[in-house]
């Protein structure tokens, strides 16, 4: 079956063929984000920190395997780099264990530097495996997990319980529990004289904010003015954007935010945030605003990825939010891989900086 299949680099007139091949494993509706050719085309080909692509395998003129590479700056043990997020591993049922997913891998490592780009993902169950055990791309001892916090308890009580009337009947109790809950984890920002907004885009000291909270990291996405507008203004898909002020005006954190309907049930997704750490209230109002807007919009369950153990983690947990499952993050062992994977680094990692969202 594979000797017929041709390995190329997408143009722009593929992208629709990509995107319908995209849509084919699962409804749009479950997707986090877009599957358009619209999208292709931001992140790969509108992308401000280089061009990045997508792979296909195809035979004759079906697509039958994608594999996308998106460039994104990263700051690592205090150097700039030119990291890539390898995402999109999709092989036709009828073409997988033909080796399909390792060739796609192997073709966009031709147009990366490997002795100076870290190149990772966030793989599912098996990807996973592929990735360890074909591709030379093991585990980074680093412990990213999703957290949940159910908000309106009225969507998930019809799916657990025989009598839509009964859920009609407790969820406003369960509901009060809940916010009560919340109030409790983030007392304390009542003294706060941080203000926090819903803005049409990014301040210019946005990059302020950046430089001294990025101190504090081994690893981190440059959290930059310029990656954040590509990253949530220019992107195709809706977000939106909470800033944190001060008394006097200047940025103190931010908090990027999006709703999702899936099937019957409404997701609040805390997509990306960054504060300093010395000042725990600006998160906690940041996360007040997302948690109340999230109400108010309907949504059943609040979800945000966290590194564990973190200042971010720790907060997230006396706000009432549950540990879901633990997401393992992989990068290739190249020159620069092999010094993350060595570990005891201290990461700040979200949901945006992958491409679930």
């Amino acid at each position: 079956m594979s000797e017929g299949l041709l390995f190329k680099k997408a143009g722009k007139e593929d992208l629709p063929r990509i995107s319908e091949f995209r849509k084919g494993f699962f409804e749009v509706h479950e997707a986090g984000r877009s599957c358009e050719p619209e999208y292709y085309e931001w992140k790969c080909y509108r992308n401000v920190f280089g061009e990045g692509g997508v792979w296909l395998a195809e035979e004759g003129n079906s697509v039958v395997g994608v594999k996308s590479l998106t460039p994104k700056p990263m700051k690592v043990l205090g150097a700039m780099v030119n990291a890539a997020e390898t995402g999109d591993n999709f092989v036709h049922p009828d073409y997988r264990r033909h080796g399909i997913f390792s060739r796609l891998f192997r073709a966009h490592l031709d147009g990366v530097d490997p002795q100076w780009s870290l190149i990772y993902t966030l793989p599912s169950k098996i990807p996973l495996q592929a990735y360890e055990r074909k591709l030379d791309c093991p585990q980074i001892p680093v412990s990213l997990c999703s957290m949940v916090k159910p908000v309106r308890s009225k969507q998930l009580l019809k799916r657990k319980l025989r009598f839509s009337f009964v859920a009609a009947i407790v969820s406003p109790l369960v509901d009060i529990a809940s916010r009560a809950m919340f109030r409790i984890g983030t007392r304390g920002m009542a003294r706060s004289t941080v203000d926090v907004r819903p803005e049409e885009g990014f301040p210019d000291d946005v990059d302020a904010l950046w430089e001294e909270a990025s101190v504090n990291y081994d690893v981190i996405l440059v959290r930059s003015k310029k990656y954040l507008e590509w990253r949530y203004i220019a992107n195709p898909d809706a977000y939106t954007i909470l800033i944190a002020r001060s008394k006097s005006g200047a940025t103190s954190g931010y908090m990027v935010t999006k709703v999702h309907a899936s099937n019957d049930l409404t997701w609040g997704y805390i997509c990306d945030f960054l504060t300093l750490e010395s000042d725990p209230n600006v998160f906690r109002k940041l996360l007040a605003a997302a948690v109340e807007s999230f109400y108010q919009k309907g949504c059943a369950v609040v979800l945000a990825y966290v590194v564990r153990g973190s200042f971010y983690y720790r907060t997230l947990l006396r706000a009432g939010f549950l540990p879901r499952a633990r997401h393992p993050i992989v990068c290739y062992r190249n020159e620069l891989g092999k010094l993350v994977l060595k570990g005891g680094h201290k990461w700040h990692f979200t949901m945006a900086d992958s491409d679930h969202i």
